[in-house]
């Protein structure tokens, strides 16, 4: 139905959404599939394809505390400071959601397209104490053709916020062009990430020392980062776009040394960057988005084939000629419509960025899947979009050294719209002298993803192996659970400090600050309960609502030592004492079993 149409109808959902510019031609049709539950199909037809189109509508902020994007969870910003979330093909995902303080869903949008750049907005209108939602269309999606459609996804059950995203995450998985890729067993595994603890200076014995123990662990691969390209280690991507293993002339023996340890070889590339110092620069010339000094390098432009070209056959070489297991793409958010790049010329086949990285890193995935049909891509936040689920099978949260709150909020908010795709931690490090339950925490705040090391291991002190050693044998003995079950963080504008994940009558518990209680699972097939202690407080309460029930008890320190062994009978909020990033486990005690 046209706008005018509707205009003159009762007044109804369709009626609140006002098209900007109004000489903007536009059709809504609408589609009910539950309570509180729509989509809407809007096809746009502008007079100006270069100027952006808006779409803005109100409602009541009632019961709305909260919003949540990709790269945002906190309080609602008035109107005039609007909270958005920019989403394109590479950056974030075109998803927005308002909550309450009790974790529940209150109004989410979600929109179809993933590819082209959106802008998602929210705030607080003052005078009427209202939110008004915006969504703006950047002139690149009206550029391929004319009515440009979309589908505007708007739920407001009241569900737990987690479940309304999951089923955003569903919703675009179920898209034939969004189709995820295939997630082989190991990237779900624990992996030694050469970045933090080499940086650009990689040692091939000292790499192969390194995996070795960390193989001991469980890591089950190796991601050699940045460095075995070139001599150069200033840090920059001067020297970058050759791709030629200068550091590591036989890179096919490193890769079959991590072969004989039983572990899978990744490999890093920097897609996008063409070295001011590189033969790629001088081949490309003339190609470039833009040249950003700072990095000392040029960004390659998509649109060409030929540039497509060469990148294909660069990663299709390093497949067949060394047998790696994977590619590490970074940097692939670089590839954006962006001021002063040229204009589309004969010679590109795609006038915008975004289809054309699409169209790059589709045809990349084609020929690598036909040489290992397993093959293993991660990704770096922020592009972890839907449309990224299908090149990728890893997400890795965004570099944060050291920072294990960051660390943990980054991986909670990209496991929320990211389905069955892995889930990575930034590399875990820290210094040798830290103490061991400080040390702790770094693996402890990314319990509920796939970990990645980056310390030098042979140095560390015992004590660390041997924290280390527990806590990833527990991951590893309950991956289904942290990774695969019910995945529930609370409290996202508190940067969830309570993680709970549920699977076949376990729940574990990531209790991340201090004062807030563990729900006790109720008497409904969840028999086994784990609690991780890293609220950097020395105890954990956990409610026990009802009848008194019986628990056998086990409290371990940081590095598996068993401090208390025990039958509990449970009623109400019981306090236990359990050491500083350790581990309280509790099994429940049935009818009949001997004390």
């Amino acid at each position: 139905m046209s706008r005018e149409g509707g205009k003159r109808q009762a007044a109804s959902y369709r009626d609140h959404f006002q098209v900007l510019p109004e000489t903007c031609r536009v059709e809504i049709s609408d589609n009910v599939i539950e309570q509180d539950l729509r989509r809407h199909s809007f096809a746009l037809s502008p007079d100006d394809p270069d100027a952006a189109a808006i779409i803005k509508w109100r409602f009541p902020a009632a019961d709305m505390s909260y919003v949540w994007t990709t790269e945002f969870q906190g309080s609602i910003k008035p109107d005039w400071h609007q909270q958005r979330v920019t989403s394109r093909a590479t950056n974030q995902a075109p998803v927005l959601c308002m909550m309450n303080g009790s974790n529940l869903n209150r109004y989410t949008i979600a929109v179809s397209d993933a590819l082209n750049t959106l802008e998602l907005k929210a705030g607080v209108v003052e005078e009427t104490g209202e939110i008004e939602m915006v969504v703006k269309i950047l002139p690149q999606a009206f550029k391929d053709r004319l009515p440009y459609s979309f589908v505007l996804r708007i739920d407001r059950r009241r569900i737990p916020y987690w479940r309304a995203l999951r089923e955003v995450s569903d919703w675009w998985a179920s898209f034939e062009d969004y189709a995820p890729l295939q997630v082989p067993r190991i990237a779900h595994q624990p992996m030694y990430s050469t970045w933090y603890t080499f940086h650009q200076q990689l040692d091939v014995e000292e790499v192969v020392d390194e995996c070795r123990i960390a193989k001991s662990l469980g890591c089950e691969a190796v991601i050699v980062d940045d460095g075995w390209q070139t001599l150069d280690s200033r840090r920059g991507y001067g020297y970058t776009g050759d791709w030629k293993p200068e550091r590591i002339p036989d890179m096919r023996g490193f890769v079959r040394r991590i072969h004989e340890l039983g572990m899978k070889f990744i490999l890093w590339y920097s897609v996008p960057f063409v070295g001011r110092h590189s033969e790629a620069k001088k081949r490309f010339e003339g190609k470039f988005l833009d040249n950003t000094p700072d990095l000392d390098a040029y960004t390659l432009d998509p649109r060409y084939p030929e540039v497509r070209a060469y990148l294909i056959d660069i990663y299709s070489h390093a497949l067949n000629e060394w047998d790696l297991d994977g590619f590490k793409l970074d940097f692939v958010d670089q590839f954006k419509d962006r001021r002063g790049m040229p204009p589309a010329n004969e010679r590109m086949d795609y006038p915008g960025v975004n289809r054309a990285t699409d169209r790059l890193l589709t045809d990349i995935m084609k020929a690598l899947k036909a040489i290992k049909p397993d093959i293993l891509i991660e990704f770096r936040q922020r592009y972890i979009g839907p449309l990224m689920r299908k090149y990728g099978n890893m997400f890795r949260a965004s570099d944060c050294p050291l920072g294990l709150h960051d660390n943990r909020i980054r991986i909670c908010n990209v496991r929320l719209v990211s389905g069955s795709t892995a889930v990575h931690s930034d590399m875990l490090m820290w210094h040798r002298s830290e103490s061991t339950e400080t040390a702790a925490l770094q693996l402890l705040n990314v319990m509920f993803s796939v970990p990645q090391l980056s310390i030098r291991l042979e140095d560390f002190p015992r004590e660390h192996r041997e924290m280390l050693a527990f806590w990833m044998k527990f991951r590893n003995a309950h991956q289904d659970t942290l990774l695969e079950g019910d995945f529930e963080p609370l409290f996202p504008n508190l940067n969830y400090p309570l993680i709970l994940g549920k699977k076949e009558g376990r729940m574990i518990a990531g209790l991340y600050n201090p004062g807030f209680v563990v729900p006790a699972p109720p008497d409904n097939g969840i028999d086994n309960l784990y609690v991780i202690n890293a609220s950097g407080d020395d105890r954990v309460m956990i409610d026990f609502s009802g009848k008194p029930s019986g628990w056998d008890v086990k409290i371990h320190d940081c590095t598996g030592k068993v401090e208390e062994d025990k039958t509990e009978s449970a009623a109400g909020v019981v306090k236990f004492d359990v050491p500083a990033s350790g581990l309280i486990e509790l099994s429940r005690r049935r009818r009949g079993e001997r004390e």
